[in-house]
């Protein structure tokens, strides 16, 4: 055991000794300090006395009238044998113990092999206190603290990373205060350099040193001595232990890298076993939570199946529906099940695209290889290129590392490009010549790369007004359109929409782990007279809201607004009295008017909820001489 903490407290001449157990002391008026002063100027937690080895150290903890040492302010020093500390009228000086060591300590070799031991146990302290510790955190704390005490530095940060993504920022400072948001006091140059050495980076100035100088954001921050070490487990990069110095250059010695270096490989092993444990533990929650998920996932599937017998539904992967069009879709997709042809999905928005997509992956032969989804409206040009074909380190700026694209990621299966309408020329050209020689090139890179991919595209545009209209290159256009899979509207599926709505009524009852609600005749007429311009995913959210919400059968009352607000279309007038040719013109013309009127005048979209190409409207306009007036989605 390490002698008592002695410290003189002196105050209008009056001594007393205070004895702490320990390497540190608190200074304050606050009742719960160590070391307790009655004096004005002293703040609740003045300062801080601590032990470390043969060293003293007095740490002022941002005190209004500040801590004094030989007449200087302090922050943070080491105290020297008999050196007085002054806070307002009071002065404090230690005594016994550590005072007789340093003392004791006249020369620089006793000095030095004083401190080689000090270091030691610091060493063996925080290697064993990382061995009872449960949270990755508390270890990467633990591994700052004695770094900067080791190495007497202003700051010490741990970045742990996964996937080359950081996952974990954590800094502390001389005083064991945190860092707040330490990810933004490095310049991601210099972590993304450190994080990619294969051994330590020692800088003597940041902003002047060598591929660093004249880097902006390092020079903003002010960085200049600076000690980073790669954090080893297994052979992995966990991430990165690193030390710094914003007020001194050359603050790290050769020493201090051979110090460092050896407490980083020792604790990475602990700081990998503790990730380990952590994400074990999180593992086996996640499987429990997915088992009992599953459980009730079964339960509903058995249900449902049951359910759906009833009702004379047919189910095609997670595709459910047994209205014509429905079945129309069906076949179309067994024919093409089997065969490897690219197949193009159009439909409008939330009409289950992917969902077509993923039966016709797992249904066919490559059902055990890779299914990958990209959408190609959410990504710029640049990032697009990087995530369909992918990168080699270095091909632009934060390119630290290979990256392999979508197109290598699902070789043997398939790739389904979503809302493939959206891509640029550059970009249509780029996915046309893939197609056409079956090889990829990653950017940055010579070198060309084999695939074997089916390609499954969707769009809620079409396409053939889109190469009309030259924004889509019609060579591409027929190679993604060997199959055309036109994705009904829900208004168009007649009797879907029960069906729909009491399969997803017991999908989210199973997810949420709430009681099933069943659907009343109000509600199910209110559900069946929307036109539900959302389709599928709009009735699927309302059913989640619904379960989440309430209890019991479901009424009108229970549907939001924009159910309740849209209305059912008008029926149309069918005379049986007049001749054939004359009632089909005139189921067709209150048809056209009808979408005219809903969608302003605009003819594309008018033709769109009809579910007919806009030439063919027109053609049906100029036939039945309806004249509706200019069209809304012209420009003049």
């Amino acid at each position: 055991m390490p002698d008592p903490l002695e410290i003189i407290v002196e105050r209008d001449q009056i001594e007393r000794i205070v004895t702490v157990d320990g390497d540190c002391a608190t200074v304050g008026r606050g009742s719960d300090c160590e070391v307790r002063i009655e004096d004005p100027h002293a703040s609740r937690q003045h300062c801080r006395i601590e032990r470390q080895g043969a060293e003293a150290f007095v740490v002022d903890l941002d005190s209004a009238n500040g801590t004094w040492v030989g007449g200087e302010k302090v922050r943070r020093r080491p105290l020297g044998r008999g050196e007085v500390i002054r806070i307002g009228g009071t002065q404090l000086r230690i005594s016994g113990g550590i005072e007789a060591r340093l003392s004791a300590v006249e020369s620089t070799q006793t000095q030095e092999i004083s401190r080689e031991r000090d270091m030691l146990q610091t060493l063996l302290a925080v290697l064993r206190r990382l061995q009872g510790v449960d949270q990755v955190e508390r270890a990467a704390e633990l591994l700052i603290d004695a770094s900067v005490s080791l190495t007497r530095a202003e700051r010490g940060f741990v970045f742990l990373v996964e996937s080359g993504n950081v996952v974990l920022a954590l800094g502390r400072n001389f005083a064991r205060e945190t860092v707040a948001a330490p990810e933004k006091k490095l310049s991601r140059t210099l972590l993304g350099r450190a994080l990619d050495s294969d051994g330590p980076l020692l800088l003597v100035d940041a902003a002047h040193d060598g591929e660093f100088a004249g880097v902006a954001s390092i020079s903003d921050l002010g960085l200049r001595s600076l000690l980073a070490v790669p954090l080893r487990h297994q052979g992995e990069v966990l991430g990165l232990l690193l030390v710094d110095h914003r007020l001194a250059s050359g603050a790290f010695r050769e020493e201090d890298v051979e110090l460092l270096g050896g407490l980083a490989g020792a604790a990475a092993t602990a700081l990998g076993a503790v990730r380990d444990r952590s994400e074990l533990q999180r593992l086996k929650r996640r499987n429990a939570n997915l088992q009992r998920q599953l459980g009730r996932r079964v339960k509903a599937e058995k249900e449902e199946q049951q359910r759906l017998s009833t009702l004379d539904s047919v189910r095609f992967g997670e595709v459910v529906g047994s209205s014509p069009a429905i079945h129309e879709l069906f076949s179309q997709m067994e024919r093409v099940m089997e065969s490897d042809v690219p197949v193009l999905i159009q439909g409008e928005s939330g009409t289950g695209k992917e969902l077509v997509a993923r039966a016709l992956h797992f249904g066919g032969p490559r059902a055990a290889k890779p299914f990958v989804v990209e959408n190609c409206g959410a990504l710029p040009d640049t990032l697009l290129e990087s995530e369909l074909f992918g990168h080699v380190k270095g091909a632009f700026t934060g390119a630290t590392r290979n990256k392999a694209g979508r197109f290598e990621e699902a070789d043997g299966g398939s790739l389904f490009l979503d809302e493939v309408g959206e891509m640029s020329q550059a970009m249509q050209q780029r996915l046309l010549r893939v197609l056409q020689e079956g090889e990829i090139r990653r950017l940055g890179s010579d070198e060309l790369v084999k695939v074997d991919v089916r390609l499954i595209a969707a769009t809620n545009q079409d396409l053939r007004q889109a190469v009309e209209a030259g924004r889509f290159r019609e060579d591409l256009y027929y190679r993604l359109k060997v199959v055309l899979l036109q994705l009904p509207p829900l208004r168009r599926r007649e009797g879907d929409v029960r069906l729909l709505a009491e399969h997803f009524l017991s999908l989210e009852s199973a997810e949420q782990g709430r009681a099933r609600r069943d659907l009343g005749p109000e509600a199910l007429q209110v559900l069946e007279a929307c036109a539900w311009p959302g389709n599928v995913r709009q009735l699927r959210n309302e059913m989640r809201r619904v379960t989440l919400l309430g209890e019991g059968p479901v009424s009108p009352d229970d549907f939001s607004a924009e159910v309740l607000q849209v209305e059912a279309p008008e029926p149309l007038v069918d005379d049986a009295s007049l001749p054939l040719p004359e009632r089909v013109e005139a189921i067709e013309s209150a048809a056209i008017l009808g979408a005219l009127a809903r969608s302003q005048g605009n003819r594309s979209k008018a033709a769109n909820n009809l579910g007919i190409t806009r030439f063919a409207l027109l053609r049906k306009i100029e036939k039945y001489r309806l004249a509706p007036g200019p069209d809304e989605d012209e420009t003049p």
